[in-house]
Order: C-alpha cells, then sequence, then structure tokens
C-alpha cells in the first residue's frame, strides 16, 4: 500500500494529522474540511473511520465504514461526487454519536487514479 500524499491538503491540515501505517486522522472538527480538500484535489474518498487518539497520540479504531462505489476508474468525476456523498453521511454518523462513543478524531482513506492503477496491477 503506498503512502498517501498530504501534499494535496493545506499546511494546517498536514501539519496536525495522526498517521496510523499508511491511514491518517483528524480531530472531529477539522474532517469535514479535510473531505472537501480531498473531493477539491480529485480524489475519491475510499472510507472513513471514527477513531479515539489517546494522550500519546496513539489512534484506535472505534468504527469504520464500507461502501461501494462501484467501478471507479470508469467515471472518475462521477466516482468522486459519489464518494462524497457517502463520505459526508457516514461522517454525519459519526459526529452523532462522537461523544457516547469516545470518539475524537476521523480517520480519512482517499486514493487518486494513479493509486488505484498500481493497486490493480
Amino acid at each position: 500500500m503506498a503512502v498517501k500524499d498530504l501534499n494535496v491538503l493545506p499546511e494546517h491540515l498536514r501539519e496536525v494529522a495522526v498517521p496510523d501505517g499508511p491511514d491518517f486522522g483528524w480531530p472531529l472538527d477539522l474532517a469535514p474540511s479535510v473531505i472537501q480538500m480531498l473531493i477539491d484535489a480529485g480524489a475519491v474518498v475510499m472510507g472513513v473511520e471514527a477513531w479515539m487518539v489517546d494522550e500519546e497520540g496513539v489512534p484506535a479504531s472505534v468504527g469504520w465504514s464500507s461502501y461501494d462505489l462501484g467501478e471507479i476508474k470508469d467515471d472518475w468525476e462521477d466516482a468522486v461526487a459519489r464518494s462524497k456523498v457517502e463520505a459526508e453521511e457516514v461522517l454525519t454518523g459519526v459526529m452523532e454519536t462522537a461523544t457516547e462513543d469516545g470518539v475524537n478524531y476521523v480517520g480519512i482513506d482517499w486514493a487518486f487514479p494513479a493509486d488505484i492503477e498500481v493497486v490493480e496491477e
């Protein structure tokens, strides 16, 4: 799995990203901005995870989304638009239960066309 390129995000979002292997998470209040920035950059948001990050900065996944975007390579722009809808719906659910679930970060997975080609080879 390739390392995500955070350079598609502005510096203030790169600085607060918490890594977990090849994945990254952001504080709850910044997650909507991260999703929008990724969509604006032309990425397909592949998934959204609810995370608990402890005082030492160690993340643990509390729950994750899994949605089927179909054949994303055939119509990339449509896949980007559909992924935005799916990601925002999942994020809304995460936000609604964040306090009771102890969620303080959101992990976000994304891909660009080159990422998909590498995975399929």
